[in-house]
């Protein structure tokens, strides 16, 4: 109707009826309380749908399921245009007439971010706008509505947010695992998506074990990181714990192939960061993270794998993991010596790893032969020399 009304006064010109609708759409779209009201009306019968299109299932009729379908598609379609024309022409007048708040540019800003995506990367685009327009209308429910109305929406909310969240991972899944693809950009994109998913969905679920779980170890693992501080530890450390803690939400929507890429760069990251970190205390903390991912990517990746390219890879992984399983029975029984052999064992491992793909890292190479040489772990050589009776001559006395 928008559209048909602003083709109207394009035809009309300056004229009394071309006037009065120009007026009539500068009211509609200004933010006022009748805008208001068209969000409102086309929020409820998209509530009114989303509850028969969760009873579909008891529906026996095949003609009444799809047209329950159809109508909580078109409900849930107008619910997000009419939003998105909300920033296009409110939001987006204010900021022209410098009247907007902070919170209004924030949302102009991520709106034209999303849409640079629309004709590079669809799939992408197609989840992020959803996600953008939900998030921006759910804060304004949260601030205006109250009882039973946000228990409503706040179930509606959650159960679509949560599928564009797992349908957005999946999708990062996937080009992570494809080689022709630019896998830096990707990392960062899964690590800032777990951190939204438990910011703007997993805090409004029901409360469980494992929701207190992750939430619990987010606040006391990941928010007191100082980013400024310390920037390349600090960054790998609460990528590696976001990680961890992706993996447990997203079980069957990040598979072990794409973990195991990220557990690559991270590693790779870490192993270039020991030798460029020149302060001794946080080179030690650096080594120490090292240590902590490679365990981590073995408990979380390895010990899942399931299908191996090279049988040797599979064999050589049983050898060192039953060797680890030894030494980890003596965690609550004797722990610095726990520590200690699980350092010789993960140096070595990771010794054997550099020289098979041929990384020199000459001074990663000399920290750990430090290390080692602390800890007791280099391979030591029998004493095989003999003495021999009789007298030595030099080449050139003999020759004389």
């Amino acid at each position: 109707m928008a559209e048909l009304q602003l083709k109207v006064v394009k035809n009309t010109g300056d004229g009394i009826w071309g006037k009065a609708l120009n007026n009539f759409n500068k009211v509609l779209y200004s933010g006022s309380t009748l805008y208001n009201f068209v969000i409102n009306s086309k929020r409820n019968a998209l509530l009114k749908a989303s509850g028969n299109y969760e009873n579909i299932t008891s529906i026996p009729n095949e003609a009444k399921r799809n047209s329950v379908t159809e109508k909580y598609e078109k409900a849930y379609d107008n619910y997000l245009n009419t939003l998105e024309k909300f920033i296009t022409d409110t939001i987006y007048t204010r900021a022209q007439k410098r009247v907007s708040s902070i919170k209004e540019n924030k949302i102009l800003s991520q709106y034209y971010e999303v849409n640079s995506l629309k004709g590079s990367e669809y799939c992408e685009y197609k989840y992020k706008r959803q996600i953008l327009l939900l998030s921006m209308d759910f804060e304004n429910v949260l601030a205006t509505k109250s009882g039973f109305y946000v228990d409503k929406y706040m179930k509606f909310y959650t159960n679509v947010m949560d599928s564009l969240y797992r349908g957005t991972m999946r999708h990062y899944a996937v080009r992570l695992t494809n080689q022709s693809e630019d896998k830096s950009s990707n990392f960062e994109k899964i690590y800032h998506l777990v951190e939204d998913y438990i910011k703007n969905v997993l805090t409004y679920l029901p409360e469980t074990e494992g929701r207190k779980k992750i939430i619990d170890g987010y606040k006391k693992f990941v928010e007191p990181i100082d980013l400024y501080a310390k920037k390349e530890i600090n960054s790998i450390k609460r990528e590696l714990y976001l990680l961890e803690l992706g993996l447990e939400i997203f079980s069957y929507c990040l598979p072990i192939l794409a973990a195991e890429e990220c557990y690559i760069d991270l590693i790779q990251r870490a192993r270039i960061a020991v030798p460029n970190t020149y302060i001794s205390a946080d080179k030690f903390e650096m080594y120490n993270l090292l240590l902590d991912a490679m365990e981590s990517y073995q408990y979380n990746v390895l010990a899942k794998k399931t299908v191996w390219d090279d049988n040797s890879e599979k064999l050589a992984h049983k050898a060192f993991w039953d060797k680890f399983s030894e030494y980890k029975k003596l965690e609550r029984i004797d722990f610095d010596e726990y520590k200690r052999l699980r350092e010789v064992l993960f140096v070595t491992e990771d010794m054997k790893y550099l020289k098979k793909t041929n990384q020199e890292m000459k001074e990663l190479r000399a920290y750990y032969r430090d290390r080692m040489k602390q800890l007791g772990g280099l391979r030591k050589f029998k004493n095989t020399t003999k003495k021999m009776n009789g007298t030595w001559k030099t080449r050139r006395r003999l020759s004389a």
